[in-house]
């Protein structure tokens, strides 16, 4: 089962992009408290893990099986109304980040797509993420 957490203490921008890719991606958002994640990996194979950067932005973390296997640095949120219909998943425009993340939950590869990665969120929002790998 795949499932998206944040750090222990998450700042409220965190936990509102993890309950908002939580969305996009349907899967269920757990709250940590104080459960670690190696307790978490042995009842959940993949685990989609963000938490604050040191330096301003988000982690994105992706563990499998208790290994990280794919992690970037969300540098801006870009937030604005949805025009187009709700789509589950992530629409990338990097061919690198799709093949990194396709096997692990729902990705539409779209050369067009309007940043590194598009996703619709709750209230009829669009997000798009600028990320360094």
């Amino acid at each position: 089962m795949t499932l998206v957490t944040s750090s222990r203490k998450p700042s409220p921008e965190v936990r509102k992009l993890a309950k908002e890719i939580a969305f996009a991606l349907d899967l269920p958002y757990v709250q940590r408290g104080k459960t670690g994640l190696r307790r978490m990996d042995a009842e959940d194979s993949v685990i989609i893990f963000l938490s604050s950067a040191k330096r301003g932005g988000q982690i994105f973390a992706l563990t499998v099986k208790g290994q990280i296997v794919f992690s970037m640095l969300i540098t801006n949120v870009v937030t604005s109304r949805r025009t187009e219909p709700f789509h589950h998943g992530f629409v990338i425009r990097e061919h690198e980040l799709y093949d990194v993340l396709s096997p692990h939950f729902p990705v539409i590869f779209d050369v067009d797509a309007l940043g590194p990665i598009v996703f619709s969120g709750t209230q009829k929002m669009q997000y798009i993420l600028q990320v360094m790998v």
